[in-house]
């Protein structure tokens, strides 16, 4: 386990996570809806005056267009200081943080629903629950913000992907292996059933994911119509998913779904990888 956390917030150019912050706590929840919706906030905070009563107009001006009653899990805050930061402009981050642009060093984290504290000393559940090689398997493979914060924060389900592909490699898979640039794409697919898993609940609160572990928003077990008995071997995937099947030869398709994912990035690492071939 990781000792020492290191930041799975903003990682690099392109890639960060807010998810602790909301940011998948709106209704409409693509990648363009949620990068049009942030930019127009950097851009409205450029504009705005760096005093408490302009900050908190700011706040209420954003907030108005994602009210609790909307947002996929009411109790779950969205914070309204969500925009895009970097030179480019080109991942999420916090507009009161004192780097960003036109704060001049100054900290308004203050102002923020958490409160300054939290936003400097809070690390998120996959900070101490992902294993080290777990970390570096997401942060090496990500390419964007999207999916990597869609993803990061779920480390249940990331544990439960790995251990799938693991039963078919028939050994603990390394790190190195899956974040080379040959492996990407498909660990990224792999990755990217969380966005677009055809078997999700009707009532799921579709990318968005709780991250605190407080038992605000459990995730239900499997519905499965029509299975006599038992579950199924990724009974776990299922679930984080928020997956239900109108018979048992749908989940028997999900399987097969998952089966065939698992195969293909097996086979690829065993065909480069210097594991098996010194072993050979």
């Amino acid at each position: 386990m990781t000792t020492q956390p290191i930041s799975l917030c903003q990682v690099k150019e392109g890639v960060s996570c807010g998810a602790c912050c909301g940011l998948y706590n709106v209704p409409a929840q693509g990648k363009g809806t949620l990068e049009c919706m942030l930019r127009w906030r950097a851009e409205e905070m450029e504009r705005t005056p760096r005093t408490f009563a302009a900050l908190d107009a700011f706040a209420e001006l954003v907030l108005n267009d994602v009210p609790d009653r909307v947002r996929p899990l009411p109790a779950f805050h969205h914070c309204p200081f969500l925009g895009l930061i970097g030179e480019e402009r080109d991942r999420p981050g916090c507009l009161l943080h004192p780097e960003a642009p036109g704060n001049r060093g100054v900290d308004y984290r203050g102002l923020s629903h958490y409160g300054g504290a939290a936003c400097r000393l809070y690390f998120c559940p996959s900070h101490y629950r992902l294993e080290d090689r777990l970390q570096r398997i997401v942060l090496q493979s990500a390419t964007d913000w999207y999916l990597y914060g869609v993803v990061i924060t779920e480390h249940r389900l990331l544990r439960a992907l790995i251990q799938g592909l693991e039963g078919f490699l028939g050994r603990p898979v390394a790190a190195e292996e899956l974040s080379s640039s040959r492996n990407g794409p498909l660990v990224r697919e792999l990755l990217a059933l969380k966005l677009s898993w055809p078997y999700r609940r009707g009532r799921a609160s579709g990318v968005c994911h709780y991250v605190f572990e407080d038992g605000l928003y459990e995730r239900p077990e499997v519905g499965c119509s029509g299975l006599q008995e038992g579950g199924s071997r990724y009974e776990r995937i299922f679930r984080e998913l928020e997956s239900s099947f109108g018979s048992a030869a749908e989940m028997l398709r999900a399987e097969a779904m998952l089966d065939d994912l698992f195969l293909r990035l097996a086979a690829e690492i065993r065909t480069y990888s210097k594991w098996d071939s010194s072993s050979s």
